[in-house]
C-alpha cells in the first residue's frame, strides 16, 4: 500500500516538473491581451492588423414615410484596420428589409458602403429593423439598425 502511494507521489511530481515549462516566456506578468500582438507577416509593424468598420454612423431614422412606400440609406464606412476586410454576410431581421453590399475585399484605408432597402407594404406604426453584418472583424458581427413612422394608407 505504502509502494503504490510513494509511486503515485513521484509519478506526480514528475508530471508537475515537465509541467513547469508549459507556460508563458512573458516577462509582462500576464498583463498582455490578443489585441496587442498585433505583428502580422504582411505588416508587421502594424498597431492594428485586424480589419475593422468605421461607419459614419450606425443607426438612422427615415422619420415618417407613406405606407407602400420603399426608402433606401447606405451606410458608408471605412476599413480602419491594416488588413482587407472582407464581409461575409449581411442579414436582416425581416424579409421587408433588403441589404446590398460590397463583395469585394475592402483594403485597409479604403471606403466601402451597405445599402439597406425597406418596402413599408403592410408595415404600418412605428418600425424598427436590424442588419447583422458578419465579416473578419473582431468582433466578428457589426448591426445596423434603422427606423421609420409608417404612415397608414386611408
Amino acid at each position: 500500500m505504502m509502494k503504490r502511494y510513494v509511486q503515485g507521489l513521484v509519478l506526480g511530481l514528475f508530471v508537475a516538473t515537465l509541467c513547469m515549462g508549459c507556460g508563458s516566456n512573458s516577462t509582462d506578468n500576464g498583463n498582455s491581451s490578443i489585441a496587442d500582438n498585433n505583428k502580422t507577416a504582411s505588416n508587421p509593424g502594424a498597431q492594428n492588423p485586424e480589419p475593422a468598420f468605421e461607419f459614419e454612423h450606425t443607426e438612422w431614422d427615415f422619420k415618417r414615410i407613406n405606407e407602400g412606400e420603399q426608402v433606401k440609406h447606405v451606410y458608408r464606412f471605412t476599413n480602419v484596420g491594416n488588413e482587407e476586410l472582407v464581409i461575409r454576410d449581411v442579414k436582416a431581421s425581416c424579409g421587408c428589409t433588403i441589404p446590398e453590399w460590397d463583395k469585394r475585399p475592402i483594403p485597409a484605408g479604403e471606403k466601402g458602403s451597405i445599402t439597406v432597402a425597406f418596402d413599408s407594404k403592410g408595415k404600418p406604426g412605428n418600425q424598427s429593423k436590424t442588419v447583422t453584418i458578419t465579416a473578419n472583424t473582431n468582433p466578428p458581427t457589426t448591426m445596423l439598425t434603422f427606423r421609420a413612422m409608417v404612415m397608414p394608407n386611408e
